[in-house]
């Protein structure tokens, strides 16, 4: 007899291809889903892992197909009813109802029924979410005692001991990006390979129709793990520590030909952490998938963002020869001191010399800051956004969220500024840090300033238009705020009469339909 981990027995017979291991990507319950977000590859990896140490592994996307259903607002979120309705419209509205995004657990529960696993392995990635996955494996226990519960990722990596001391229902955690730690919870031996560096994912294990961008097949890939930079705000080294890892070029490439040729995918979207450190490396994949894709029938994503230090002219060529039409990039704060601080590591002058290349190459630009940094003031993002404005790029807010495991998390906890054990509130949705320089109507007021000039940046794109004026706004169309019929109105014509309305008041007027 072979004994697992908490008590479990199972016959040496029947450790191998017999057991049978469910792994989950759980529901989220937010104001929004960014839907092409959740490609869950982590499973895959672990997955094609497992199968290869001789076990039945299946995979449960509860995300895949798309569904959601409204449902009732937390309690501690409450003071959000002011600032969300699902009455409004236009282009620059903010959320509207909670949402309960995938299967139901009595679904989950019957899905379990039907694949009668022995093991069961949920991700549980964000502290934010925590409270689904623990009430869905107390369902799962309590209806199948004997099926063994695993859940690892990056909430269960930094509070792997609060999670043992309060939710005994649980039988293992698995701590970090650590596959091998999976067998020996089940009982078997420790794989030698590197799961990561050796491993092409698995794709039969889901259904890739059901991941589509563009209406093209679609798929994650990761080319590195890792990241050293070790910036304040950023989780990647709870996970992963000080570690970076390379994936050899060749085994890149070989993985997107087999999503190519075998899946139909031509979208692909690198989810690395820092995918361009290596620059040397960089330049030899993309001159690999120049060669080896030379129809130029795809078309590439780094959605996680791209570090402007190591960019420069020549890989931005590279990467627009190789399939990239979009860049991410992330500016943070347009003060330099702080980027230091923070250990941000390039100037202002770096981002705008990449950000005026990339432009001239014809990159849709996207690009980020944070809006809500600890003892950031009002002057400073006031800065940020008139600095990312005049660049022609497209400004994307990020409203902070202290991430547990962080510097920053651990200065606020200790300022007494968030509650470290309010896990439901760190989620960026709910803007849960207030500051003596940041209140959530600050925040509020940001959001909704940043999309109006977005919108504005579009339709000076769209017409023409040498400037945006209330006149040259009146060549488009002659309603006002008060004449224009909301329930009939496009969401550009309520956009222009919004933005004429700022223009005359510098005022943002929300609309709500009745």
């Amino acid at each position: 007899m072979l004994r697992g981990c908490c008590g479990y027995l199972w016959k040496k017979k029947d450790v191998g291809f017999n057991l049978k291991v469910l792994l989950i990507q759980p529901p989220i319950e937010d104001f929004y889903l960014t839907e092409i977000r959740t490609y869950p590859l982590g499973l895959l990896y672990l997955g094609t892992f497992l199968k290869k140490n001789g076990l039945n592994v299946e995979i449960l996307d509860t995300l895949s197909p798309y569904k959601k259903k409204t449902i009732q607002l937390p309690k501690q979120f409450s003071y959000l009813k002011k600032t969300y309705s699902e009455k409004e419209v236009g282009p620059i509205k903010l959320f509207g109802a909670y949402y309960r995004f995938g299967l139901s657990d009595e679904e989950i529960l019957n899905k379990i029924e039907s694949s009668n696993p022995e093991v069961i392995g949920i991700t549980c990635n964000f502290t934010a979410y925590f409270n689904i996955v623990a009430e869905l494996t107390r369902k799962i226990k309590d209806k199948f005692p004997n099926i063994k519960i695993i859940i690892g990722g990056y909430h269960a990596t930094v509070y792997k001991e609060e999670i043992v001391k309060n939710y005994p229902w649980i039988d293992h955690i698995i701590k970090g990006a650590a596959e091998n730690d999976f067998l020996k919870a089940v009982g078997l031996p420790m794989d030698e390979d590197s799961c990561f560096i050796k491993t092409i994912p698995d794709r039969l294990l889901i259904n890739s129709k059901n991941y589509q961008m563009h209406k093209k097949n679609f798929s994650f890939i990761v080319a590195t793990r890792g990241c050293p930079k070790k910036c304040t705000f950023c989780t990647v080294s709870s996970m992963h520590g000080d570690s970076f890892v390379l994936r050899s070029a060749d085994s890149v490439i070989a993985e997107m030909q087999d999503l190519y040729s075998k899946h139909n995918v031509r979208v692909f979207d690198f989810e690395d952490d820092n995918l361009s450190l290596n620059t040397t490396w960089f330049s030899d994949l993309l001159d690999g998938i120049m060669t080896t894709f030379s129809e130029n029938d795809i078309q590439l994503y780094a959605m996680n963002g791209i570090s402007v230090e190591t960019l420069s002219k020549e890989i931005l060529e590279k990467m627009w020869q190789a399939g990239f039409r979009n860049l991410n990039v992330s500016l943070v704060t347009a003060q330099d001191a702080i980027k230091q601080k923070l250990n941000r590591p390039f100037t202002n002058e770096q981002f705008e010399k990449i950000v005026s290349d990339a432009v001239v190459l014809g990159y849709e630009i996207t690009a980020y800051l944070i809006i809500g940094l600890p003892e950031q003031t009002k002057q400073e993002i006031d800065e940020t956004i008139t600095y990312l404005s005049s660049l022609g790029v497209l400004v994307a807010p990020s409203f902070y969220y202290p991430p547990p495991g962080t510097k920053d998390f651990d200065w606020l906890v200790e300022k007494k500024i968030i509650d470290a054990d309010n896990w439901i509130s760190f989620r960026s949705s709910v803007f849960p840090v207030e500051t003596e320089y940041l209140q959530r109507e600050d925040l509020v007021d940001y959001f909704l300033k940043i999309r109006l000039n977005n919108f504005c940046s579009e339709i000076k794109k769209k017409y023409g238009l040498k400037e945006v004026t209330v006149k040259s706004l009146e060549k488009i169309t002659s309603q006002t705020l008060q004449s224009i019929d909301i329930q009939d109105a496009t969401e550009e014509e309520i956009g222009i009469v919004q933005l004429k309305e700022y223009l005359l008041t510098g005022e943002i007027q929300r609309v709500l339909k009745k």
